[in-house]
């Protein structure tokens, strides 16, 4: 089945986690080097198990057991110079974006672009190297990658103009999220070092693993960005086409959430559950953890696609862990850890309460919303479909029914995804 390991994920982040308790901070000129060091750790960890456990470039979605006599051929092609060409015309794209862009201009991405600059002139050449390598042995010469650069070539005139729109969509996606999540990454990177994990009351504990969850998001996400490498699997299938699924997606990230936020679904915290439990410890500590379980459950969701994170894209169907209970778990318990941090019924004002309650519904309704374009992206792919009828039928909430009624399926997971034969017998 097209699925990332599980172990890729379960590795990635042991890894983390035993990098950041055993991490040696100063070795490096400036604590933005070690957490690019840091980063890329995590990244290798996970590519290892890929390559030498699972085996990845061996599978038949790789397409790249090509015979090597094939090669001083393919070094001669046409198709290679397309593909070199696409892979500059990638490298444009950025440096137009990044430096027109006025959002690129703020503070908040100045991290990151000095990180991008700096490594340019490395970056260019050892991508010009792997797109070569890999279009030595790969067992088809043509792919997106060699259409966008011969649209570009020709202007136009010349490609599978379809393939090279799909291919820029991919690196939007790239191009827009990377910089937001290293952004937050960093900002998280600094707060560990100079916070070590508190030993005193339970609220400080729970304030440091609040933020801790999404930095291990966030860090996973960044690896999904930065390599989609076909020898891992990990290359994006498709990208989502329709305007709406992009828009729906975007609302909810910055600089676009704080436009939708602000004006459309905005809030008053003016009662939050530490207010409103800090005179009773054991509730207190009892509703704090169901959060934390839940963003645990969530950034577990984001653990399971190993390096193949990232939206607005298909890169695989995955059916382990939480989504093995429910298509869109990390959607769920992310929308029911806010409704139990804002507790937005117990406004002060009546009129408040209700503004606050609909605000909140109305961004359960845009995370509604994506789910519902992520399956229709999704849907493309056999193995998403299969998934998906047999979660209408045997996931949690169908379940839960069922035991309500007095009825339990014997049917597990993967023995309804393995396939059922080929034929070749």
């Amino acid at each position: 089945m097209n699925s990332p390991p599980l172990t890729t994920g379960l590795v990635g982040l042991a890894v983390l986690l035993t990098a950041l308790a055993l991490w040696p901070t100063g070795f490096a000129r400036n604590p933005v080097t070690e957490f690019n060091l840091f980063v890329l750790l995590v990244a290798l960890a996970m590519g290892a198990v890929d390559l030498a456990v699972h085996r990845t470039w061996r599978q038949p979605e790789a397409g790249i057991v090509q015979p090597l006599r094939l090669i001083p051929g393919r070094l001669a092609s046409r198709t290679l110079l397309h593909k070199l060409a696409g892979t500059l015309g990638v490298v444009a794209l950025a440096l137009i974006l990044y430096r027109s862009a006025d959002i690129y201009r703020a503070p908040w991405y100045g991290t990151f672009l000095n990180q991008f600059h700096m490594a340019l002139p490395w970056l260019v050449p050892v991508s010009l190297v792997y797109v070569t390598a890999l279009h030595c042995i790969s067992v088809k010469a043509s792919d997106h990658l060699e259409s966008f650069g011969r649209v570009l070539m020709t202007l136009g005139r010349e490609g599978d103009r379809a393939q090279a729109a799909d291919f820029a969509l991919i690196w939007l996606v790239k191009l827009f999220f990377l910089p937001l999540m290293y952004g937050y990454a960093v900002d998280d990177w600094l707060f560990f070092f100079r916070e070590p994990f508190p030993d005193g009351s339970f609220r400080t504990v729970y304030e440091y693993l609040y933020r801790f969850v999404f930095f291990v998001d966030v860090i996973f996400s960044i690896i999904g960005y930065a390599l989609s490498l076909r020898l891992t699997g990990a290359h994006v299938r498709w990208p989502e086409r329709t305007f709406r699924g992009w828009a729906v997606c975007l609302m909810c990230y910055m600089p676009f959430w704080q436009v939708i936020g602000r004006d459309f679904l905005a809030y008053e915290d003016s009662i939050v559950w530490g207010q409103l439990l800090e005179q009773h410890p054991v509730i207190y500590a009892l509703w704090g953890s169901t959060i934390l379980a839940l963003l645990m459950v969530y950034v577990g969701s984001t653990v399971c696609f190993g390096m193949r994170f990232s939206n607005l894209t298909y890169r695989g169907t995955i059916w382990q862990g939480p989504y093995a209970l429910v298509r869109h778990p990390a959607y769920i318990c992310k929308n029911a850890s806010m409704w139990m941090v804002q507790l937005p019924f117990l406004a002060a004002a009546p009129g408040e309460a209700m503004a606050n309650t609909l605000a909140l519904a109305g961004i359960g309704c845009l995370y509604f919303m994506r789910a519902r374009h992520e399956e229709a992206c999704c849907s493309e792919a056999r193995d998403y479909r299969l998934y998906r009828r047999f979660m209408d039928r045997h996931g949690l909430r169908p379940r839960l029914i069922r035991a309500a009624r007095g009825w339990r399926p014997a049917l597990g997971l993967t023995s309804a995804l393995r396939p059922r034969g080929t034929g070749a017998r």
